[in-house]
């Protein structure tokens, strides 16, 4: 398959920032700018702060939910949240297995309630959001590694949390929970997952050793080093060093980057991509869209040019967010089509 790869001179425009996203991202930077010199640990601590202090909205009257758990390899209990349909539903419900963001080391399934009731009300299917373990407390592969366990459980008993996997099994998850999502999919397929895989949904993650860019990519692999993807506030430099050193994720392996899989990617679920013009995760997005393509896997790809990483959250109402929400339910549409 040819490629159809964005000129270099196309991806650098989409680092220039969306004059609409502009004054409110230059609010929201000064309440969530993060001091230079501080130790990584610190930062993550701060970080989480700030995470915690966020709200969740109110249950949904429309969304059943509760906690249920797994138990990870080394004897773990960890939660996981459950949303479906409150009314008996007509029909067998597909299951959406989704990872919260958060670099590794911040975040909960509880952060991502508005989103999974969201996909439960406008899809009809049961979603499901593990929790696994942090950093700097757990380093990787630890995040993958519980991921794995809490997929393998949840589709094997898909029937207790009131969905039917031979209706479908997605996963999918945003920023580091994509980053894992494309590692399970892999895993998902050479394992031999109780039920296949059907959909895959990746949003804002990375999937490359930036220290080792494949030849035909290099001239295309440009937001890591761009520095209006380095300077944008959503994820910082200062952010992502700190993840950096607190996770002490591996580069080089297939466990970390999905790109490097050694048995190849053809095979694959269908599989919906998401990326962001101004940060440094964009051109990953688009090159494993490439990639997974070239091996015959069946994607979609929206990208949101000169909109900072997961602006969604942030920024709702601007016309990229609209749009984002239009898409990603066109998207997942197209993932749980049998």
């Amino acid at each position: 398959m040819a490629s159809t790869l964005p000129t270099p001179e196309a991806l650098d425009r989409m680092g220039d920032i969306d004059p609409e996203i502009k004054p409110l991202q230059d609010k929201a930077t000064a309440a969530w700018q993060l001091p230079e010199g501080v130790e990584p640990e610190t930062l993550i601590k701060m970080m989480r702060a700030g995470w915690e202090k966020l709200p969740i909205p109110p249950p949904d009257a429309d969304v059943e939910e509760h906690k249920s758990s797994y138990t990870t390899r080394d004897g773990r209990t960890l939660r996981l949240c459950v949303f479906k349909p409150a009314k008996r539903p007509s029909k067998k419900l597909p299951l959406f297995v989704w990872y919260h963001g958060g670099g590794g080391c911040l975040g909960s399934p509880e952060s991502t309630s508005a989103f999974c009731r969201t996909i439960v009300k406008d899809h009809r299917c049961v979603v499901v959001a593990p929790q696994y373990r942090l950093a700097p407390e757990h380093k990787s592969p630890t995040q993958v590694e519980d991921s794995w366990d809490a997929l393998k459980h949840v589709v094997a008993h898909a029937s207790d949390f009131g969905a039917d996997a031979v209706a479908g099994v997605v996963i999918g998850g945003e920023s580091a929970g994509a980053v894992i999502a494309a590692v399970l999919a892999l895993q998902a397929r050479d394992e031999a997952l109780s039920t296949p895989l059907t959909g895959t949904f990746l949003t804002a993650g990375s999937y490359f050793n930036p220290n080792d860019i494949p030849g035909e990519y290099k001239e295309h692999y440009r937001s890591r080093f761009d520095p209006a993807c380095i300077g944008s506030p959503m994820l910082s430099k200062t952010a992502k060093a700190a993840f950096d050193a607190c996770l002490q994720g591996d580069y080089s392996s297939p466990m970390f980057k999905a790109a490097l899989w050694p048995s190849g990617h053809a095979g694959l679920a269908k599989t919906y991509l998401q990326t962001c013009g101004q940060d440094i995760n964009r051109d990953e997005g688009i090159l494993y869209n490439d990639l997974l393509a070239k091996a015959g896997v069946e994607t979609r790809l929206n990208v949101y040019p000169r909109c900072p990483h997961c602006f969604w959250h942030l920024f709702p109402d601007v016309a990229q967010g609209r749009k984002w929400r239009a898409e990603t339910q066109e998207g997942i549409v197209w993932l749980l089509e049998k």
